[in-house]
């Protein structure tokens, strides 16, 4: 009942920039289709590129497995992209569009600076640790998500950022109820064991990402908190829904959400960095759709 009880709190703690960002719904239609391949030649271009890189084939560059051991920063083999989908472009799949624009936050009274926010993704969600700021990851991580933010309004999050917004469950979220969601829904893609399904040798990393055990994110990472899970799940699984044409009901989103969450992962590092909750899994019972993109 607790675990319940935070849940409900967590997504009832909406950041102001979310509903003021709807207002601006219809005044850019092109936020989420930022393009790498028209920028020009240039060291300011390659650092943009590398960080797109960073983000896709994280495995290779600081992943466990990385090909320079030196650069094993992450402690499993997931991308970012397992994660913030497109690299970061797909509505309410977590996107980067105005990351930095949104960035130093406040979060439980600490203020928090985007590589921080970022470090925050390296130790829970790649189960890792920090990248020193002053690295050229660090640099290319920021330059990506400045160049796919351009021309957003400082201070707002516009439409599609974090989660879809998803209602409470009718009943309490049930991880019985779930396994039978994840067999009918999840099972092909994620395996039967939530084991993923690793590239080919020799690329490193998964084509479809772990959902628990010792090779997916650790006990700390928002996607290990059952509303941030639903809410994502909700509007992005399984392959082929999204937001506005969601495949899971709003009891099988929490449901599957709390299967997952049911099984081991590894354990939360002893200080972790809080992640912006209301950011990432903004809820609101009277607006479970959002208004539609143009």
């Amino acid at each position: 009942m607790r675990t319940i009880l935070t849940d409900i709190l967590i997504v009832l703690a909406v950041l102001t920039g979310f509903g003021g960002g709807y207002l601006l719904w219809d005044k850019q239609a092109n936020w989420y289709k930022a393009d790498i391949a028209k920028l020009e030649p240039g060291p300011d271009s390659d650092l943009i590129r590398y960080g797109k890189e960073l983000i896709v084939n994280t495995p290779r560059h600081i992943g466990k497995s990385a090909e320079d051991p030196a650069m094993a920063y992450g402690g499993n083999d997931l991308a970012c992209q397992s994660c913030h989908l497109k690299a970061g472009l797909q509505p309410f799949a977590a996107p980067f569009v105005s990351t930095v624009a949104t960035f130093p936050m406040m979060v439980d009274n600490r203020v928090i600076l985007l590589t921080t926010r970022i470090n925050a993704c390296m130790e829970l969600g790649l189960n890792g640790r920090a990248l020193p700021d002053e690295s050229r990851e660090m640099a290319g991580l920021i330059a990506y998500m400045k160049f796919i933010g351009t021309d957003t309004p400082e201070g707002v999050r516009v439409p599609g950022m974090g989660l879809m917004p998803i209602a409470f469950p009718q009943d309490a979220p049930d991880a019985r109820r779930g396994d039978l969601v994840y067999v009918k829904h999840c099972t092909s893609c994620h395996g039967a064991n939530g084991q993923g399904e690793p590239k080919a040798s020799p690329e490193v990393g998964y084509s479809v990402p772990p959902l628990w055990g010792d090779t997916s994110f650790n006990a700390a990472a928002g996607m290990a908190q059952t509303a941030y899970a639903a809410s994502y799940i909700r509007a992005n699984m399984p392959t082929g829904a999204d937001y506005q044409a969601p495949v899971l009901s709003v009891q099988e989103a929490w449901d599957v959400a709390a299967y997952m969450i049911s099984h081991p992962h590894p354990l939360a590092p002893p200080e972790s960095v809080p992640e912006p909750k209301a950011e990432d899994a903004p809820t609101d019972e009277d607006a479970e759709t959002p208004p539609a993109q143009p």
